[in-house]
């Protein structure tokens, strides 16, 4: 685990944006690494959809740690997590790293809403918790950690106004976190944020610019998230309208571009692994 944790500070410090797509599962996760990736995100928003909820806060930390392991224990790629709001006080942020660094993670984003969080970005209301509270949670976490490999990113959630989130995250950078989540999504913006010094970790706005853009800005580490989740949601969709259809699913797997490729993976997705065990201890 530290090895992929070395492995996520470098790219971190390097040059360029490395992009990390949102997992919801182990399948998921191996997907993204098949496909050369360097990177998974763990998105909460994607957890909690995955389960049926909105994006509330209604999944618990045991819920969170449970998918975390499972995901990490999957690939060998380093896996950045979202901590949500570390559940609660600073007291709950020390048991949340505590469970997030035995599962294996790299990094932990922690924001500053209250507990329980509304996503803001989908209109509802998001109450802040204090700024002394925020850096608290944040040297918490800090302290916490026993690999100082662990990469603890701040998160601001201030949506209306770009000067009180730069305000927050700052003072967490002031108590020493390794990392900010990048709350921007202007050229402007994003320069701002590159002013704090801090290696920068978000989600690209990539209907904006090229992400190739987003890294020259200061951009490291690109977040995707819920477009595999709603990738593949519309072709079970379209499966699933076929077999209603026809009675088969045939035509879909006729038809649909490259999926036959995907199927040969999926088939013989560990056997690999299976067959070196066998031969190595004989049963």
């Amino acid at each position: 685990m530290t090895e992929k944790r070395k492995t996520l500070r470098g790219l971190l410090q390097g040059p360029g944006c490395s992009i990390a797509p949102s997992c919801n599962d182990g399948i998921q996760a191996r997907l993204v690494e098949w496909l050369g990736f360097p990177l998974v995100h763990i998105s909460g928003s994607g957890q909690h959809r995955a389960l049926g909820f909105a994006d509330a806060g209604m999944l618990t930390l045991t819920e969170m740690i449970n998918r975390a392991r499972e995901i990490v224990d999957a690939v060998d790629l380093p896996i950045v997590s979202d901590g949500e709001t570390g559940y609660g006080n600073a007291v709950n942020v020390v048991r949340a790293v505590r469970e997030f660094e035995r599962a294996g993670v790299a990094a932990i984003h922690i924001e500053d809403q209250m507990t329980p969080k509304r996503a803001g970005h989908e209109g509802f209301d998001v109450g802040l918790v204090s700024k002394a509270e925020f850096v608290a949670k944040i040297k918490a976490a800090l302290d916490t950690r026993r690999d100082e490999n662990l990469v603890i990113i701040a998160r601001s959630e201030a949506k209306d106004s770009l000067q009180e989130r730069l305000d927050r995250v700052g003072a967490c950078c002031d108590a020493g976190v390794d990392a900010v989540w990048l709350s921007a999504r202007t050229e402007d913006e994003i320069k701002a944020f590159a002013k704090l010094g801090k290696p920068l970790v978000g989600v690209p706005p990539r209907q904006l610019m090229p992400i190739q853009r987003y890294g020259e800005l200061g951009g490291r580490v690109g977040c995707i998230p819920t477009v595999l989740q709603v990738a593949a949601l519309h072709g079970m969709r379209q499966c699933l309208e076929e077999l209603k259809r026809s009675g088969t699913e045939a035509r879909y797997f006729t038809e649909t571009p490259g999926i036959e490729e995907t199927r040969k993976w999926y088939t013989n997705l560990g056997n690999q692994e299976l067959k070196d065990l066998e031969a190595k201890y004989g049963y």
